[in-house]
């Protein structure tokens, strides 16, 4: 019954974009942006911007400004050639146009070491390299299209990434992004320069994924993702960095969209502000439609229980003459959810039919930045920011006999955090380039939570309202040797004002093009992290009504990445690259008495660790191999294979060597897609996925011991002894573009797991049966989205 509701709708969709979309001769947009300098980011005046292999042959010039648009360009794919003395030219390839929305096309050029009259050097865009031009090695470009593109990813930027090498995930729950091994709590979120929380609905305190991203991807601009040695400028992060930018409204033109799919209904406008020339707005609202897919019989890991949530995205950006540049922004969210007993199902993945509870969350950030060219050469950036996180809920349990409510569990976790970023970036000359900044995080937290113990009393795990900073520094210095080698080297300091906690770190990388398709880049730093806030506040308990503080006193958790890696550019069209990578961490949180915990296994889930006697004497270890071969979208066709051969272990305070709760030892992605015009100014698409990683580690029920308790016991001293069955799953998607006049329109079909294939989301002890049950995670999930410009 559910397929044939999903094949009316697919129908209904489909149907309705044909009739809008009857072919249209002559549908053209435009191609906007602006090309700026790689390393001073200052604009590039009298850039030529030719539509290659158009004819007549359509071309235009940059303005002082360094913004460019080509007009009257006919839908479908094109190359963008930009070219300008003394600067290497680069061509960007498979630029696709669509009727009724501007395609934005934001370009660096790299100023040429070769010094010869009349010579000319000519460059591919390269999405293997990050926007950021310090970052040398385990770091690359990912693409709004992409995150569109790639089956399974539920437009969402975190479960995109879980594409790439390195990177791991084996949940369909969640979108954590477990980096080499390490805990997902040791990624750092940044957007439009500032650090954020996790930008995600249902958010967890002090982790960074989430069930449902609060990331728009339509609102996003091409951003950088790294894995590990990142530069200097990113700080109190161990295992990766997400570096987003959020893209600029259509100055001449309003622009609108609309989109119905798993992320909610979402309508979005876009245009000119108004104040000035070339000012800008942007703004798009989102609302769940998780409850219409409920009614439809789809299931989602939550049983009957329904997921609301909504969120809102805005940019305004406003160019002066004298002035320098003004960008007001800011992304909120929030979300709800509520389970109860007599609704719990074996499809339920978080509930019990012993207790009733319910959770929300509130996410947001706003900030407003200024960027100010001194000269062509040196620019400064200011960003002041606040944001917010909170985490509210609490669990009843449910009388055996009469089934009364008794609250067993509350919390209340509230961070608001107001934030100031200064940056200084000089170009002193084409080989030569200095970047230096200063951070400043001001915390203001509000921390409850408590649990009942004995069916006697609340013992308060957290309560504690407070503030505290943290305080970050940073100075890059990049230097071309010349046309192959590149040299970054740098330091970051960080000090948390809570308990004089301080960090030294210094960072280099080296990239050197042995000819040109090789290259090989490497990297070493040292990098650390400051404990999740809730951690440092966790009390112990030292008597029936007595508490004492001891986690505020944790240093930061530590690590050394050291990485090699080799690019060989087979082709235009094809490269393939390696990376080995070692990874030391120390003075991690651990138990102060002989025990298996340590903070490397915490992230992954909704729950705070309240162990309240921690000391930072635990470490790990992470080791690897990493394979990329990938086909860049080329004549309607790409694909991306990657490999991970990894080994993640830790030593708690028990000082016994352990996997750790993310060694999933392999990892193996392959993922395609192929593009065929129909008639003029159509297109069908169709991607695929396939993903085999191993099982997560787990730590195994005593099951003895869980039954003389009448509740789950694990057997600690055999932490993360045992793994479940390896993870597999098959995405296919089908796509269809329809280009009318003013109009485009897209409808897409996301089948997530078609081959129904049953992973293992958990065992746990069911004290109700007496029994031990395994859950499975989400089965075949079909994603129906439908989206019109106009």
């Amino acid at each position: 019954m559910n397929q044939i509701k999903l094949f009316l709708v697919f129908l209904g969709f489909f149907s309705f974009a044909i009739a809008m979309g009857q072919e249209s001769d002559g549908a053209t947009s435009a191609i906007r942006g602006t090309v700026v300098d790689q390393q001073s980011q200052f604009p590039l005046p009298g850039v030529t911007v030719v539509l290659k292999g158009s004819s007549p042959l359509l071309g235009t010039a940059t303005d002082i400004d360094g913004q460019f648009r080509l007009e009257n360009v006919p839908v479908g794919r094109h190359q963008v050639e930009f070219s300008f003395i003394g600067y290497e030219t680069i061509t960007i390839p498979t630029v696709l146009v669509v009727s009724g929305k501007e395609f934005p096309l934001d370009v660096k050029l790299v100023e040429s070491l070769i010094e010869l009259e009349g010579a000319e050097v000519v460059a591919e865009d390269n999405k293997t390299e990050a926007l950021n031009e310090m970052s040398t090695v385990s770091a690359r470009t990912f693409t709004v299209e992409e995150a569109s593109r790639y089956s399974g990813s539920l437009q969402d930027p975190s479960r995109m990434a879980q594409n790439y090498a390195g990177v791991s995930n084996a949940s369909d729950d969640r979108n954590d992004i477990i980096i080499r091994g390490n805990s997902p709590s040791g990624v750092l979120w940044r957007m439009e320069g500032i650090d954020i929380p996790s930008p995600n609905h249902f958010a967890s305190f002090g982790t960074t994924g989430g069930p449902v991203s609060m990331l728009n991807i339509n609102n996003l601009s091409n951003s950088d993702f790294m894995t590990s040695a990142f530069a200097p400028e990113y700080g109190n992060a161990l295992a990766g960095v997400f570096d987003l930018n959020l893209r600029n409204g259509n100055t001449r033109e309003y622009e609108f969209l609309g989109q119905v799919g798993f992320n909610g209904f979402e309508f979005g406008a876009e245009g000119p502000l108004g104040i000035g020339s070339n000012s800008s707005f942007l703004v798009n609202y989102r609302y769940s439609t998780l409850g219409v897919l409920s009614a439809m019989g789809l299931e989602f890991g939550t049983g009957t229980a329904v997921p609301q949530y909504q969120d809102l995205t805005f940019k305004l950006d406003v160019p002066t003459k004298k002035a320098g540049r003004f960008s007001l922004f800011g992304v909120g969210g929030v979300s709800f959810i509520e389970f109860l007993a007599e609704d719990a199902t074996e499809n339920n993945l978080f509930s019990e039919d012993s207790e009733n509870s319910q959770f929300g969350s509130e996410t947001g950030w706003v900030g407003l930045s200024h960027k100010y060219f001194f000269n062509e050469k040196t620019s400064s950036k200011v960003v002041i920011a606040a944001s917010r996180a909170r985490t509210d809920g609490f669990i009843d349990s449910l009388g055996v006999v009469d089934r009364s409510p008794n609250r067993v569990f509350g919390t209340d976790n509230q961070q608001n955090k107001y934030s100031a970023v200064v940056s200084v970036n000089s170009k002193r000359n084409a080989r030569n380039t200095i970047k230096v900044g200063l951070q400043y995080d001001l915390f203001d937290f509000n921390i409850q939570d408590s649990v009942l113990v004995n069916n006697d009393y609340f013992y308060q795990r957290m309560d504690f309202q407070d503030a505290t900073s943290l305080i970050q520094g940073h100075a890059t210095w990049q230097h071309r040797f010349n046309e192959k080698a590149t040299f970054t080297g740098g330091l970051h300091t960080q000090t948390l004002l809570l308990n004089e906690s301080t960090a030294i770190e210094p960072r280099v990388g080296l990239r050197y093009q042995v000819n040109p398709t090789n290259s090989l880049n490497i990297g070493l730093g040292m990098h650390s992290q400051m404990q999740p806030i809730p951690i440092y506040f966790v009390q112990q308990r030292i008597g029936p009504s007595e508490f004492q503080l001891n986690n505020d006193q944790l240093g930061f958790n530590r690590s050394l990445h050291a990485v090699i890696g080799h690019d060989w550019n087979v082709t235009e069209f094809f490269r393939f690259k390696t990376e080995v990578y070692y990874q030391y961490l120390y003075d991690i949180a651990v138990d102060r008495e002989s025990s298996s915990f340590s903070l490397l296994n915490f992230g992954a889930d909704f729950l705070i660790p309240d162990n309240g006697d921690l000391v930072n004497e635990g470490t790990g270890e992470n080791y690897g191999l990493e394979l990329t071969a990938e086909r860049f979208f080329h004549k309607g066709f790409y694909a991306l294979a990657t490999a991970s051969l990894f080994e993640s272990t830790y030593r708690g305070s028990d000082d016994v060597q352990r996997s750790t709760a993310f060694n999933g030892n392999y990892v193996f992605n392959v993922l395609g897609g192929k593009e065929w015009k129909i008639g003029k100014n159509h297109l069908f698409t169709l991607d695929s996925r396939v993903t085999y990683a191993g099982g997560r580690w787990y730590t195994p029920i005593d099951f003895a011991a869980s039954q003389e308790a009448g509740a789950e016991v694990r057997d600690e001293e055999r932490a993360f002894s045992e793994q479940f069955d390896p993870y597999f799953r098959w995405d296919v998607k089908f796509g269809v573009k329809i280009n009318g006049k003013n109009v485009a329109q897209q409808f897409s079909i996301d089948l997530r797991n078609v081959t129904n294939y049953q992973n293992i989301f958990s065992e746990e002890y069911n004290n109700r049966t007496g029994e031990i049950q395994t859950r499975y995670q989400n089965g075949f999930f079909p994603d129906v989205q439908y989206r019109i410009y106009f």
